[in-house]
């Protein structure tokens, strides 16, 4: 191989590699957050990992929150009880708090419109976009 094409392979890696550390480091869209309360206890954006819609058992939109081991830990909740949840101070419904003590997840249940709607409370909940399940999801 000649000095020419060695070159060329070598930056076409280079930037290669660039682009992937620039996308895997790339800032996530925001969107603007309502005030999210489990509990009776206030839990910030930050403090949420993840909010998506999922289909509940009767295929309806559901929402699933999960939050940050020092959040969920902070709500004091036990495996028996459930757990109000609100958004700026409306009812979403109540989560077993079984699912919050072991892994940090509110499943909540509602009839919260669509999936496009019930994805925009995900998203006021979070302030971003769902985390992806997979690299098949990017």
């Amino acid at each position: 191989m000649n000095h020419a094409k060695r070159a060329i392979l070598g930056l076409s890696l280079a930037l290669l590699l660039a682009g992937s550390a620039a996308a895997a480091t790339a800032p996530r869209k925001a969107y603007p957050t309502g005030v999210f309360a489990v509990g009776g206890h206030t839990v910030s954006a930050a403090d949420v990992l993840d909010a998506r819609a999922i289909p509940d058992m009767a295929g309806k939109p559901s929402l699933m929150v999960t939050l940050t081991p020092a959040a969920a830990a902070a709500i004091h909740a036990d495996a028996q009880t459930r757990l109000a949840c609100t958004l700026d101070g409306k009812p979403l419904g109540s989560s077993p708090g079984d699912a919050l003590v072991s892994d940090h997840v509110l499943q909540l249940s509602g009839d919260f419109g669509d999936y496009g709607a019930t994805a925009a409370l995900a998203r006021r909940i979070s302030g971003h976009d769902p985390v992806p399940d997979s690299e098949s999801d990017e």
